[in-house]
């Protein structure tokens, strides 16, 4: 073939294969799941889509200038076009005169339909107290705005001047900013209007700024210039048109708050005449969600509840949401009789604590609180929230004076008690213990019959001292829950105690070096009565004393307590001082004040054979015997004042606040609960 022909062989290119294209071609949501085109996503508005014709057919029939405000507001598409557009300007217009109670007046050239709207319309923060109000201005022409707290209305004044004898009557020739234009609208029992009203009233801000042009424009020597006076003479000319508009809307909305009033009148006995016709509470259809928003609405467009007849058609807005309106009523009935059986159980549960602290406070054994809730008469006078719910008016007093209860809660008491008794004392070593002795005490009333919980070892306030427990307090012991989050205490348990042997045998002890058993019935204040006289001879590196409720809680310091009764007369320098441990140790600004007080020593660094203060010179330093020289230079007194600070640090006399002495309480001797034992206050 001839090199110039231009026929082309096929044949002689080369195949290539029919891969797959490896970029996908873009696909919409629509077609990719297979959805027509007509159909609209879920959740879409279609309303600002509208054709302007159709949008304006339908905020017409609004009659309210608000509304259209509202939907003007809802988006930057319908700001621009209902706002924006000069051809949706009818739309106002129409609305404006079609407004209720009747149409607004014509608005001065200086307002849009739509600025004039949002000056009639809108709320704004009070003049008085600032906070946010949805009420009509006040005064149109100065554009006072008012809420509706009666003492705004007295204390505006406080903001207002009085100008009206400077201006002797000339005020319409001279004064070119607004003022307010009614004695209507601060005082509703006078009703004079511009210009028939002869009082000024003026801001007294707005006043200051005008004073100044004022004396300029009105001034002989020398002129006002002519640009001044131009100018203020083309505002003295347009201040009518201003006043006019403003007492017209004074005027229009003295209407619309008469009408408002009326409307709302009609609808509440509309609602009242419901309410008795279906047999609901008034109160509660009002305030129901349904039928409450519904009465707002129309109070708020000054409409009335009622039938509206339509040709051929009866519609009411009541019937269409009536079984809505039940259900809801329903609801409010059940969730207000819940709240009344919460108060009255709530109620009854107090009257019972009273009843049980009544009980501790006369001496009565009872178990905690949480477990004398469980008894039976307690039981049934609780009640439950929905269960049986007693008369809670009159439960407290019935608890308090009627002896059949008193005689029910002591049966209880006793059953509960009985096996409770039985396994304490068989923990002390008397298993069905039996006496005709009237005078000797059942084992778990004597002094030496202690206990502890092995299951939280914990005691309640009132046996921190001992850091044990008596029968009693192993009745009113509660052992937290091991769910943090439930504050309920665990299920009591005999079980879950122990007898404390090493406070049982060191009371023991104690007695056998009184002379007594612990059956004696005055055991326990023949003990008391030796005072701070017991010296725990364990501690055999310190002079420690102490009274027997701290030799209680001292015991478990010690695998066998040793103790020793001190004559009377013989003791420590510095005497023992009983609680002063609780007293540093609680809550509060005081406590607080003495634990930083750097006053306590350390009774254990004091050897046994001496005295603290025999051993010790005024600045908590140990003696030694030898005279300090005064030395008159001033290099030598400071190298003393360094040494003596150096041997202070060094010295275990040392005066501490409560936190140092806790550590070196802790961290020297091993003691991590300090007691009234371990330490002394300085006078």
């Amino acid at each position: 073939m001839p090199s110039g022909s231009t026929v082309t062989n096929h044949d002689s290119l080369p195949k290539v294969p029919n891969l797959p294209l490896t970029k996908k071609r873009r696909t919409s949501v629509r077609e990719l799941h297979g959805l027509p085109e007509s159909k609209s996503a879920p959740g879409q508005c279609l309303f600002p889509t509208l054709p302007l014709e159709l949008l304006a057919e339908i905020l017409i029939q609004t009659n309210s200038p608000r509304d259209v405000l509202s939907v003007a507001r809802a988006s930057k598409l319908l700001c621009s076009t209902l706002v924006c557009n000069p051809a949706a300007d009818f739309i106002w217009r129409t609305i404006r005169k079609r407004c209720l109670p009747h149409a607004l007046p014509e608005p001065t050239p200086n307002f849009s339909e739509a600025a004039y709207a949002a000056f009639v319309y809108d709320g704004g923060s009070c003049d008085v107290c600032k906070k946010d109000t949805k009420e009509f201005y006040a005064s149109f022409a100065t554009r006072i705005r008012l809420c509706r707290d009666s003492r705004c209305k007295k204390n505006i004044k406080r903001y207002l001047m009085d100008v009206t004898t400077i201006f002797k009557g000339h005020a319409r020739d001279e004064i070119w900013i607004p003022y307010v234009e009614s004695t209507h609208c601060f005082d509703l029992n006078i009703d004079k209007a511009w210009p028939e009203n002869p009082t000024i009233l003026m801001r007294k801000s707005e006043w200051e700024r005008f004073r100044a042009d004022y004396a300029a424009f009105s001034a002989l020597s020398p002129p006002p210039s002519e640009g001044l006076r131009k100018a203020c003479t083309d505002q003295i000319a347009k201040f009518p048109k201003v006043m006019e508009l403003a007492v017209a809307l004074q005027k229009w909305k003295c209407t619309y708050v008469t009408m408002h009033h009326t409307i709302k009148t009609k609808n509440e006995t509309w609602a009242k005449a419901l309410a008795t016709q279906e047999g609901w509470n008034e109160h509660d259809l009002l305030n129901s969600q349904s039928y409450g928003s519904l009465h707002r609405h129309k109070n708020h467009v000054l409409e009335e509840v009622t039938l509206r007849v339509l040709p051929s058609v009866v519609l009411s807005d009541f019937l269409s949401i009536k079984p809505l309106v039940e259900t809801q009523l329903l609801k409010m009935q059940t969730h207000r009789q819940n709240k009344e059986n919460e108060a009255s159980y709530r109620q009854r549960r107090d009257d019972v604590e009273q009843y049980y602290n009544r009980l501790r406070s006369a001496g009565t054994v009872v178990p905690s609180l949480y477990e004398f809730r469980k008894l039976s008469v307690m039981t049934t006078m609780q009640g439950s929230v929905t269960g049986s719910r007693p008369n809670s008016s009159g439960l407290a007093k019935d608890m308090k004076n009627s002896a059949l209860v008193a005689e029910l809660v002591a049966a209880d008491l006793k059953t509960w008690m009985a096996s409770a008794r039985e396994k304490l004392s068989e923990l002390l070593g008397f298993p069905k213990w039996r006496n005709a002795s009237k005078t000797k005490l059942h084992p778990l009333d004597r002094i030496t019959a202690r206990f502890r919980c092995q299951g939280c070892g914990k005691v309640a306030k009132r046996y921190e001292k001992e850091r044990c427990l008596d029968f009693a307090g192993v009745c009113a012991h509660e052992c937290p829950s091991d769910d943090k989050k439930d504050k309920r205490p665990m299920d009591w348990s005999v079980d879950r105690f122990v007898k404390d042997e090493k406070a049982s045998n060191a009371v023991a002890r104690l007695l056998t070096l009184v002379g007594i058993t612990d059956e004696d019935a005055n055991a326990y204040n023949t003990v008391k009565m030796l005072g701070a006289h017991i010296r725990c001879l364990s501690c055999e590196h310190a002079f420690i004393v102490m009274d027997f409720p701290t030799l209680i809680g001292h015991s478990h310091r010690h695998d066998n307590m040793q103790a020793a009764i001190l004559p009377k007369g013989e003791g420590p320098e510095r005497a023992f001082a009983a609680g002063l441990s609780a007293k540093l140790m609680d809550m509060g600004s005081k406590p607080q004040k003495l634990r930083s007080e750097a006053n306590y020593r350390c009774r254990h660094c004091v050897p046994a054979g001496e005295s603290a203060d025999a051993s010790m010179d005024g600045e908590g330093r140990v003696s030694t015997g030898e005279p300090i020289a005064k030395d008159s230079h001033t290099e030598d007194s400071q190298t003393g004042n360094q040494k003596r600070r150096q041997r202070n640090k060094k010295s275990k006399l040392r005066s501490m606040d409560f936190n140092a002495l806790r550590s070196h309480l802790k961290g020297l001797h091993g003691i991590e609960m300090v007691s009234d034992e371990d330490f002394f206050a300085r006078p």
